[in-house]
C-alpha cells in the first residue's frame, strides 16, 4: 500500500487539474494501515524471545538489532509518515502530493532498513 501511494503521489504532484475537493484519501488509508501494522508490531514486540532488556544484550548483534535497531527504525518510520501525511492536510493539491511523495518514500526507506533480511544473518528466513 505504501508503494501505491508512493507512485500514485508521484503522478499526483505533477498533474494539478484535479482539484481539492476530489483528492483521493490513499495516503489516509496507508497512513491507518500503516499504524494498525505498527501496533501489531508493538505486540509481537513484548512477545517476542528476539527481544531482552537482561544485561550485557547489546554485546550480542541479533539481540541489540531487535531490541533496540530495528524497534527504533520503525518508531522513526510512523513519525515520518504521520508528520508527511499532517504537513500534506495544510497544503495545496501539487505541493501536498509533492509531500506524500517524500514522507512516504523516506519512510519507505527506513522501513526497508529496518527489516531484519535474511541476508543480515540474525537468523531470519524468508517463511
Amino acid at each position: 500500500m505504501l508503494v501505491l501511494t508512493i507512485v500514485y503521489a508521484y503522478r499526483a504532484k505533477s498533474s494539478p487539474h484535479i482539484p481539492d475537493k476530489k483528492k483521493i484519501n490513499l495516503p489516509l488509508y496507508t497512513l491507518i494501515l500503516f499504524a494498525f501494522q505498527f501496533v501489531l508490531g508493538l505486540v509481537m514486540y513484548f512477545m517476542s524471545g528476539k527481544v531482552s532488556f537482561e544485561g550485557g544484550f547489546m554485546k550480542d548483534s541479533m539481540l541489540r538489532f531487535f531490541t533496540v535497531e530495528h524497534g527504533l527504525g520503525m518508531i522513526a518510520a510512523i513519525v515520518l509518515i504521520h508528520v508527511g501525511y499532517i504537513k500534506s492536510t495544510k497544503l495545496p493539491y501539487a505541493a501536498a502530493y509533492k509531500a506524500i511523495f517524500i514522507y512516504y518514500l523516506l519512510t519507505l526507506l527506513l522501513v526497508l532498513v529496518s527489516i531484519p533480511w535474511p541476508f543480515r544473518g540474525f537468523g531470519t528466513a524468508w517463511f
